[in-house]
């Protein structure tokens, strides 16, 4: 029994039953928490992780990659898609990629990640599935207020 739950149990008669569910159902989504982490994909991650960060030329074009692929996020909202500029850099972006993914730990990371994200997402799919055949779910992030087709009216 894990430290919500006995939370729980120790309050149960001070608290509405509306709180009690919602502390139960809280209690509950811990444990799914602990399962993931505990999970065979999560320890494949962390050895990955670890074994990556102890590899100092993947580090460095991992480190690489990611600063090449900040500047051409940055320079995409500017430029336009043909611009030599932004070319160049997709270029170089790429090069860096395959050259990443060369190298085996690399590799074994990048899978780890993949298969633990999968794992996550199969479980989030899985509640959004089962609550959304009763409760209408929003599928995407929350939106200002506006209406349909009216575009933001937030001010931000």
């Amino acid at each position: 029994m894990n430290d919500l739950e006995l939370q729980f149990l120790q309050n149960v008669d001070k608290i509405s039953p509306h709180a009690q569910q919602q502390q139960l159902i809280l209690a509950k989504s811990q444990q799914i928490g602990k399962l993931l982490l505990c999970s065979e994909q999560a320890q494949v991650y962390w050895a990955a992780r670890a074994q990556m960060e102890h590899h100092p030329r993947a580090q460095l074009l991992f480190t690489r990659l990611k600063n090449e692929t900040n500047r051409l996020l940055s320079l995409q909202q500017t430029l336009p898609i043909d611009h030599p500029r932004l070319q160049a850099i997709v270029k170089k972006t790429t090069e860096l990629e395959d050259e990443l993914y060369k190298t085996p730990v690399a590799m074994q990371y990048k899978t780890a990640q993949a298969d633990l994200n999968e794992l996550v997402q199969g479980v989030f799919q899985l509640m959004i599935s089962l609550i959304s055949q009763v409760i209408p779910v929003e599928s995407g992030p929350r939106q200002c207020s506006a209406a349909e087709g009216k575009g933001c009216s937030c001010g931000s």
